[in-house]
């Protein structure tokens, strides 16, 4: 028998590898085991792709998403014969970098991530990947554009770095160039498109904590860009799914000829998931909290679908779960809280506490499943799955 682990990490407390160990470390000796470090394009995508094909990471002073002096690495491997960059946006400009208000909105910039961007192109790479999940920014990746070599008029000021706040032209023909012969792949799940009442300004503006007032001036700006990306590069960014990604970078990747990836399902075509799995008698996955958004585009789900067709049973372990989960429920074997009982927040996500559940709770679905197989195979029947 042959158990995989592909847990996707739980934000704040442990990593995909360290899950999936501890999961794996629940069942007995005797089971074949392996791990597939996962993610769904996000966070721990470039730990992911490092455990499938190696690679070297590259360090980089970069800026966050204020201006502040970073240093940050991105990865550069080899996939199919092709050299590779994968850049995680969270990383130089995440939400997690700043305690998020209306001011930080106003300063907020992409343009780190634009540097970040430059650099792997002098690295003389086929494709780039840059995954857009948890930025911080709302500037529509003009700081981005501008980083790569745009050419932007503005008006910065003191109380608004954001370059969307200001912007009146720009010019990405310098950037065009810069960028050819080279693959721009953006990941991302949310399909938002760049204005409107879905676009990144009335969206995402509050939850990365600008008042009305900026986010009425946002999406004004927002609008204003792209009528002008229409008029002058024809190019339509609200007819395009996952533009308004990231603040709106996901509509300067396109503006730069770059696809829009749905995040997991790329990451498992990366990995050969669904060759990988087709040997397994049973599949752990997983992610902190499971509720009805795990259908956007998260691991658990992504996971299941892929299994389904190899009739492999799979079983989900999280740190919460909501009571109703509608129809997501139907693609697993079963959806478990790793908790034991009630149990304060802080003291859940120690990364001790949750791998020390993670490996009670896989070893408890081992042993249903052994008792399971010994009952069908004593009835006569069953090839041991639930």
């Amino acid at each position: 028998m042959k158990v995989i682990a592909m847990i996707d990490s739980f934000k704040g407390s442990a990593t995909s590898e360290e899950l999936n160990q501890a999961a794996l470390k629940g069942f007995p000796v005797q089971w074949e085991k392996e791990s597939i470090p996962i993610a769904d394009g996000g966070e721990g995508t470039m730990a992911a792709l490092f455990a499938a094909y190696g690679g070297q990471y590259k360090s980089v002073t970069s800026v966050g998403p204020l201006g502040e002096e970073r240093v940050v690495s991105y990865l550069l491997t080899t996939i199919n014969q092709k050299r590779i960059a994968i850049i995680e946006c969270a990383a130089i400009i995440g939400i997690q970098l700043l305690d998020p208000s209306d001011q930080t909105t106003r300063q907020a910039s992409s343009y780190g991530l634009g540097l970040l961007i430059a650099d792997a192109i002098n690295e003389k790479v086929a494709q780039i990947y840059v995954t857009l999940g948890g930025s911080a920014t709302t500037d529509g990746g003009l700081g981005l554009l501008e980083a790569l070599g745009a050419e932007l008029m503005y008006q910065p000021a003191a109380d608004a770095r954001n370059p969307l706040l200001t912007i009146n032209y720009f010019s990405i023909t310098a950037v065009q160039k810069l960028l050819s012969g080279i693959e721009l792949l953006v990941l991302a799940d949310v399909t938002n498109p760049y204005t409107g009442a879905e676009g990144f300004a009335t969206t995402f503006g509050p939850q990365k904590g600008a008042l009305p007032q900026t986010v009425q001036v946002l999406e004004q700006q927002a609008k204003k860009v792209a009528y002008f990306v229409q008029q002058e590069y024809q190019i339509d960014l609200n007819g395009i799914a996952g533009t308004g990604a990231a603040g709106g970078i996901g509509g300067a990747m396109v503006l730069l000829g770059g696809q829009i990836c749905p995040g997991f399902m790329t990451i498992a075509k990366l990995l050969k998931l669904e060759t990988r799995i087709s040997d397994a008698t049973l599949i752990i996955t997983g992610e902190g909290r499971f509720d009805r958004q795990t259908a956007a585009g998260k691991v658990p789900l992504g996971v299941a679908k892929i299994a389904q067709p190899h009739a492999i049973p799979v079983v989900a372990l999280c740190g919460q779960r909501e009571p109703d989960l509608g129809e997501i429920g139907q693609y697993f074997a079963g959806i478990f809280s790793i908790q034991p009982g009630p149990l304060l927040l802080d003291e859940a996500m120690k990364k001790s506490v949750t791998l020390a559940n993670m490996a009670e709770t896989a070893q408890a679905i081992a042993m249903f499943h052994e008792k399971i197989t010994r009952a069908n195979h004593g009835d006569g029947g069953g090839n041991g799955s639930f």
